[in-house]
């Protein structure tokens, strides 16, 4: 027997194992539910959508079949969901006013919008100003506001944060959530600003505008309750020097600061004015969530909550022929891999002593809209769920040595898993610095972390089994390069079921230690999670 083989030997026989007084994770049953959702007839379970319901069906069936309790109204599977889609349309204007001339700019050839409604409205010209990377990080000491003046103006940022190779500052060279273009809009916002307009750093690879396009084609939804996001556009690098027109700086100099590390903010010449033309529809979407009842008289009424999102981003620009976007590895195989821990542990002859929530959110996709309306109107007490542990895909091209636990550092969720992987012989590696987007910030457990639960991410690592560190990275990379958010993840590329159920095995194990465990997860001291988690217990949620 050769070294890879003996290899896949122990690994096999490490992941046959069951979980004591239960049955093992299935990977027939993975491919099973992962085909079921990732077929071109849901259509890529955009929110709304037939495919979308079908894809609710199938999980609340389920879910039944496996004898949970259900959580959703008047004794169903279902949470509703209020959604507001907007599409902006050609009729919309933005007009730039500056000493290169005022002209038109052209929606999805000049800019692209963040948000739309009529909460987006500049009818009168509004003076710019530009505000560096548009953060403000008391923690780093860092005020791209320092001396500048927004209120009623339109601020102009850059993508991304300050580059640092210090991992106390700005977290080195991962992404921040400071880097979102969510995170600017807030920060503008509450400084008064009207809105803003984010142009690309010179610091960070050039994103193509047709792909920057075809991410910005679909609906863009919100939950109808929250609070009005004002005028938020993407410029296309070209047009982005006609705002500098007349200002001290031009865009090239911004640049050379930029690499300098002497950026600075300051008022621009060019004046603003917008007016949005918008297709809009109200409709109803539903989380499906389910419980399976604690063992233990005393931490029953104390839950663990397991999520995945189920819905993606539909039907959108084709690309090589095909314009349905299956979203199977995000997140069709998470959700398979959720029902299956369901299944796992509703099979063991000693139930857990927590109960355990099953969540399969809607409208991920579009900003964690299932998860913040679930927390809005949770179905379990909120201060008496001890963690969240959310599944946003899973490994699909090899088995595995380690395994890395986003959000891990923030709480004592990241012992606990040293612990179970300890038991499968795996490690637990830092967070690789491949991501584009903030890997915490960036999924549901964002959202019960904001609201003062532990939250953790369970991906696989790269020290893969069969293939070396540097394909590993290679191949992860270009799956992110080719297949995220495209077309391609679909159910014709290639699909490692073994390594799905390993994965799928590691975070069964979690779930049933948390539950098991007498002491409830605690974020570490300092944590702006302990500070959300003693305000929602003293509201009571």
């Amino acid at each position: 027997m050769g070294l890879a083989a003996a290899l896949l030997a122990v690994v096999g026989a490490l992941f046959a194992a069951t979980l004591p007084g239960g049955e093992a994770v299935s990977a027939e049953a993975l491919r099973r539910h992962t085909f079921f959702l990732g077929d071109d007839a849901l259509q890529g379970r955009a929110p709304g959508t037939p495919g979308a319901r079908k894809a609710a069906q199938y999980i609340a069936g389920e879910l039944e079949a496996l004898g949970l309790r259900p959580l959703g109204r008047n004794g169903t599977w279902l949470q509703d969901v209020p959604l507001h889609g907007t599409v902006p349309v050609e009729a919309s204007e933005l007009v730039i006013t500056s000493e290169c001339g005022s002209g038109r700019l052209r929606l999805a050839e000049d800019y692209l919008l963040f948000t739309g409604g009529v909460q987006t409205l500049i009818p009168r010209d509004v003076s710019l100003v530009f505000a560096g990377y548009g953060i403000v990080a008391p923690e780093f000491d860092y005020n791209d506001y320092q001396g500048l003046d927004v209120a009623g103006k339109v601020v102009v940022v850059l993508t991304g944060e300050p580059a640092s190779a210090d991992a106390d500052y700005f977290a080195g060279p991962l992404p921040t959530v400071y880097g979102t273009p969510e995170a600017k809009q807030r920060i503008a916002l509450s400084r008064g600003a009207r809105g803003s307009l984010l142009i690309p750093s010179a610091l960070e690879p050039p994103r193509g505008w047709s792909d920057l396009r075809r991410e910005f084609a679909f609906e863009h939804l919100s939950l109808p309750y929250t609070l009005p996001r004002h005028l938020s556009a993407w410029v296309r690098p070209g047009v982005a020097t006609r705002l500098f027109c007349g200002a001290r700086w031009d865009l090239e100099a911004v640049h050379a600061m930029e690499r300098d590390h002497t950026l600075r903010g300051f008022p621009l010449e060019a004046r603003l004015r917008f007016r949005g033309a918008f297709a809009e529809r109200d409709f109803f979407c539903s989380n499906v969530v389910a419980e399976l009842p604690g063992g233990d008289r005393r931490l029953r009424d104390t839950y663990v909550l397991v999520s995945a999102h189920y819905d993606h981003l539909g039907v959108g620009p084709p690309l090589d022929g095909d314009a349905i976007y299956n979203g199977v590895i995000d997140n069709a195989i998470g959700v398979a891999g959720v029902l299956e821990i369901a299944r796992v542990l509703a099979s063991r002859a000693e139930p857990p002593r927590r109960s355990v929530v099953f969540l399969f959110t809607t409208a991920e996709e579009e900003g964690l809209l299932g998860s913040l309306y679930y927390l809005d109107h949770p179905l379990v007490p909120v201060h008496r769920t001890v963690a969240n542990v959310n599944v946003d895909g899973l490994a699909n091209i090899d088995t595995f040595a380690d395994v890395v636990g986003i959000g891990a550092e923030k709480s004592t969720l990241g012992r606990t898993l040293e612990t179970v992987a300890a038991r499968r012989g795996l490690r637990v590696s830092g967070v690789p610095p491949l991501a584009r987007t903030d890997p915490f910030g960036s999924s549901d457990q964002a959202a019960f972390a904001e609201v003062g639960v532990p939250a953790i991410l369970v991906n696989e690592g790269l020290d893969w089994v069969h293939l070396g560190p540097e394909e590993a990275e290679s191949r992860y990379a270009e799956w992110g390069r080719t297949r995220y958010h495209r077309p391609s993840d679909d159910l014709a590329q290639p699909l490692n079921f073994e390594a799905s159920r390993q994965h799928a095995q590691v975070i069964a194990d979690l779930v049933l230690e948390i539950a098991n465990d007498p002491e409830p997860p605690r974020w570490h001291p300092g944590s702006p999670g302990a500070l959300a988690q003693l305000r929602t217990r003293a509201e009571g949620r």
